[in-house]
């Protein structure tokens, strides 16, 4: 296991939010979770994730059962896997506003289930409103809905893994990432892409002007 000084020496000096910037996230952590904009609000929330060393972004899916019941993305079986990946390149999840294209879970038959891109579009604002706030260095991407809510193209994410692309409206590059349940399924081959993603993620320099 990577020790703590071996993951901080990997990765550049954290700067932590400012005191403004973590008042504005609390506001809208209360405001996102007061949120009835879509249906999707009655199958649970999961507000997004953020820490004061949070100067890098994740944006994911969907929430499942379990992002449900702790409140906190990425927390089954999927961030299991992701946060191990991470670790590799010297990441941990507080250098991260990690937050999904949809806050709520979708379900379908009482299992986890898949958004709508109305859905996401009615979504994106709460994603917006973070971004503005933690004005991130980078984004990485995980999952065909979480690239199709930056650039409406909501397929071939496995054809686009380590894709670079430039949000200019963000002032940010973001790279694209399968996303780490298609591990559970994909085994090694799976795994071997996501490494390569966060690997090239890892990479990326902050967006030039």
């Amino acid at each position: 296991m990577i020790q703590k000084e071996e993951k901080e020496a990997s990765v550049r000096q954290v700067e932590l939010l400012s005191n403004k910037q973590m008042r504005m996230l609390e506001l809208l952590d209360g405001m996102i979770s007061q949120c009835t904009e879509c249906e999707l609000h009655t199958g649970g929330r999961v507000k997004p994730y953020w820490t004061p060393m949070s100067t890098l972004a994740a944006l994911g899916e969907a929430p499942g059962k379990d992002e449900v019941e702790q409140n906190e993305p990425f927390v089954g079986k999927a961030g299991e896997i992701l946060g191990t990946a991470m670790t590799k390149q010297g990441f941990r999840k507080e250098h991260f506003l990690v937050i999904n294209s949809v806050n709520c879970r979708p379900v379908e038959g009482g299992a986890n289930g898949k958004p709508t891109i109305n859905q996401i579009k009615t979504c994106h604002q709460w994603v917006r409103k973070y971004i503005k706030v933690v004005s991130p260095e980078k984004m990485i991407a995980f999952g065909n809905f979480a690239r199709g809510s930056l650039n409406g193209s909501y397929q071939g994410i496995v054809k686009y893994n380590g894709w670079i692309e430039t949000l200019s409206s963000y002032e940010m590059y973001v790279v694209m990432s399968v996303h780490p349940a298609y591990c559970i399924y994909q085994k090694e081959a799976g795994i071997k892409l996501l490494e390569e993603s966060i690997a090239k993620f890892k990479d990326v320099r902050p967006y030039q002007h």
